[in-house]
Order: structure tokens, then C-alpha cells, then sequence
């Protein structure tokens, strides 16, 4: 099992299954993993080619910046952070607020480029890529500090970083 599977399954089994978000689901690892783990899984994705079409999860074609967020026990923002803008970025997280949100992100190492007050870099979006961003040529990596103050500045009150981080500049991050 990959790192990323590993890591989100040690998160999730200790959790009371509940109904559980996926966002950006993408090729659907993490939602058929959490389903196997009991959970009542809604994965999201704007793209269709890579999902596996697991009858037992609820599979949602819909850009996850327009899907409106029901009530939820656990919310998955894996993976889909770090290839949106910063207002897209703020907008998600403001949604997800009051809701135990676990994501996995790319952190910037340096500092290239600030907006809205928060620092990191731009990166290409290499958009013919099945795994890249959905109608953005470019996403924003905050710094560590400023995901946290985005994480905060959206509503949540606690940032539990998983460590060490499983690449240097990249983790999970539970939000409560």
C-alpha cells in the first residue's frame, strides 16, 4: 500500500464511520478505502476518466468549487489543495469549516509570490495532464505558515500536522 493510503487509513479507522466527503476524488483510492472501512462515502471529481465506479460510493461529476457541501462527519480535501488559486483555495476551506477536514498538500519552500496577505509561490498548471488542475493555469503552494492562517482564517480553530511530513514539502493536516 502507498504512503499516502497508509498514512489516510491510520486517520481515518480510528474515527466513528460516518458519511465522508471525498473532494477531488480523482482516481478514488482514498473514497474505496475509506468505504471499506465502513464509512458512507461522496467522492467528487470534475473529471470522469479515472474514477473506478465502486457501486457503494456515491460518485459526483462536479467541479468541487461549485458542489455545495451537505452535512458531513469527515471532510477529504486530498491531493486538490495545491492545484487551485487562492481565492479558490480560501472559498473551499471556508466551506469545509465545522467540519473535521483532513488534507494533503504541498507546502512552498520559498517564498515567490504573496497574495491576499499569504505567502508562497505560483505554480504552471500543466493542464493536458489527467492530474491537473480543472479550468486554472496556474495554483497557488502557500507557505507552511500560511496554510495554517488559512486553515484558521477560514473557521477552523485547530491544525494537527501529521509528522514528520512524508515528503519534505508535503503532509496531512487535520482540521478541526
Amino acid at each position: 500500500m502507498d504512503i499516502r493510503l497508509t498514512l489516510f487509513k491510520t486517520l481515518v479507522q480510528g474515527l466513528p464511520p460516518g458519511r465522508l466527503l471525498d473532494l477531488g476524488t480523482g482516481h478514488g483510492k482514498f473514497a474505496m478505502l475509506a468505504q471499506q472501512l465502513g464509512w458512507d462515502v461522496t467522492a467528487v471529481d470534475a473529471r470522469t476518466e479515472r474514477l473506478p465506479k465502486v457501486p457503494a460510493i456515491r460518485w459526483i461529476q462536479e467541479d468541487v468549487r461549485t458542489f455545495t457541501i451537505e452535512r458531513y462527519d469527515c471532510i477529504c480535501i486530498l491531493g486538490l489543495l495545491y492545484h487551485l488559486e487562492i481565492g479558490d483555495q480560501l472559498a473551499l476551506l471556508k466551506k469545509c469549516a465545522g467540519t473535521r477536514t483532513i488534507i494533503d498538500t504541498h507546502v512552498a519552500l520559498k517564498v515567490t509570490h504573496e497574495e491576499q496577505g499569504y505567502q508562497g509561490t505560483l505554480f504552471a498548471e500543466k493542464l493536458d495532464q489527467p492530474t491537473a488542475s480543472w479550468g486554472n493555469v496556474s495554483s497557488f503552494w502557500p507557505t507552511e505558515e500560511s496554510l495554517a492562517r488559512m486553515i484558521h482564517d477560514a473557521g477552523f480553530t485547530t491544525v494537527l500536522k501529521l509528522l514528520p511530513p512524508y515528503l519534505k514539502d508535503r503532509t496531512f493536516y487535520v482540521c478541526l
